[in-house]
């Protein structure tokens, strides 16, 4: 489990079992995944890996994906966003502190994409000592995909780093609502 993970108990009830435990994977379970720290290869596998299994078990069932990460490693974290685009299962991303660099990535790849209002988010030119030209062509296009920017304005954009608050950002086309619904009700 990520560090600073929190565990939150959920009550196993076996009617045959009289040694009653609790499993302290809940959010998991609750399909509840939390990128709160700087996105590392070890992170990257369990997250991804939580995301593919709890899909393999019920693909129909929606995640809620938080973050609040400053960003990371570039491979890891586009691990993190393929990950997301290829499950059937959708995913919420939600930034709930700071998306930054890579992290913003992530959060961009959310089938739907809420901030929190005291949110950040900062997108910025990728730095990675592999195949850079490639990733960045990538991201570009990622950004594309939903933002509905120009390439031009994309690769401007990302020359510098672009701080926005929750409302900025959606006005970008990086998230699609500000919370202020229910973000916690589950089908």
């Amino acid at each position: 489990m990520p560090v600073g993970l929190p565990k939150i108990p959920l009550p196993i009830l076996d009617p045959d079992d009289d040694d009653q435990e609790s499993d302290c994977n809940g959010l998991y379970r609750r399909r509840i995944l939390i990128l709160g720290s700087e996105i590392t290869s070890e992170l990257a596998n369990i997250l991804s890996g939580a995301l593919i299994f709890f899909s393999l078990a019920d693909s129909s069932r929606k995640f809620k994906f938080f973050i609040n990460s400053p960003g990371g490693s570039v491979i890891d974290g586009i691990a993190i966003y393929d990950t997301i685009q290829t499950l059937l299962a959708p995913v919420e991303t939600i930034v709930m502190g700071v998306a930054a660099s890579m992290a913003c990535f992530i959060l961009n790849g959310g089938t739907s994409r809420i901030a929190f209002p005291h949110a950040r988010v900062m997108m910025h030119q990728p730095s990675s000592p592999y195949l850079v030209e490639k990733m960045r062509d990538f991201i570009i296009d990622g950004y594309r995909k939903t933002t509905l920017k120009s390439r031009t304005k994309i690769m401007a954009d990302l020359e510098r780093d672009v701080f926005m608050s929750a409302i900025e950002a959606k006005e970008y086309g990086l998230v699609d609502l500000i919370s202020g619904e229910n973000i916690f009700e589950f089908p």
